[in-house]
Order: C-alpha cells, then sequence, then structure tokens
C-alpha cells in the first residue's frame, strides 16, 4: 500500500494537537507529530486569572474561551506547563491566544471569533 492511501485511511479530530505537523509512514505506520509550530506568548493574548485550584482545569478552561475543551495544549503550551494535569494554582495568570491568532495558526477555524471572551 502506498504512503498516501496509508494517511488518507486516518483522520484527526479537528482540535488535534499534531493537525499542523507534518505526517510520515514509518514502517507502514502513520506517524504524527515529530516537529509541531511552537506557539509564543504574543502581546494580543488575553489573560485570565485562576480564581480557585482544581476548578479550572486547562480543557474547561480552553472551553470557555475557545468553546471546545480540545485546545488545552494551547493553553498550557503559551504557559509553558510542563505537567497540565497537576493543575493551576489560585491566583496564577494563564495567557489566552485570541481565536483570531489560532485561526492564523491554523489550530482553529477560521470563522471563528476574535473578540476577547469574559469567563
Amino acid at each position: 500500500m502506498a504512503d498516501t492511501d496509508v494517511l488518507a485511511q486516518v483522520r484527526l479530530p479537528a482540535y488535534s494537537m499534531f493537525q499542523a505537523t507534518p505526517n510520515y509512514v514509518v514502517n507502514g505506520y502513520p506517524v504524527w507529530g515529530l516537529m509541531r509550530p511552537v506557539i509564543f506568548p504574543d502581546p494580543t493574548d488575553q489573560v485570565f486569572t485562576m480564581t480557585m485550584a482544581g476548578q479550572r482545569r486547562l480543557d474547561l478552561v480552553s472551553y470557555v474561551f475557545y468553546q471546545v475543551p480540545d485546545l488545552w495544549w494551547v493553553i498550557a503550551e503559551v504557559n509553558g506547563l510542563m505537567d497540565p494535569l497537576v493543575g493551576v494554582a489560585a491566583g496564577s495568570t494563564l495567557r489566552i491566544p485570541l481565536k483570531s491568532r489560532l485561526a492564523t495558526l491554523g489550530l482553529l477555524n477560521s470563522s471563528a471569533s476574535s473578540t476577547p471572551v469574559s469567563p
């Protein structure tokens, strides 16, 4: 089977962190995520303060700002969080990239609004 046939058989979820990465076929298996674009903090990012530890997991914060929980990894990467499963301490501030920036990076549907959201 040709490499393109193998890749055509697998579909990544729309908001997968590997959606914008190169894909390869290694020994007949599709491989994603060997390189992905790094998302750096930007002056246009919104600032969000965690009010209570554990009450706002990154997937929940992602849902509030992007209406999908799947972009938690964007928030973790922009904020340099090494282990997002540990949680974020109360009083911590998080940078939240605007939807328009995610659309420019190919991580969000370009029809999404870039209006800041109040959580």
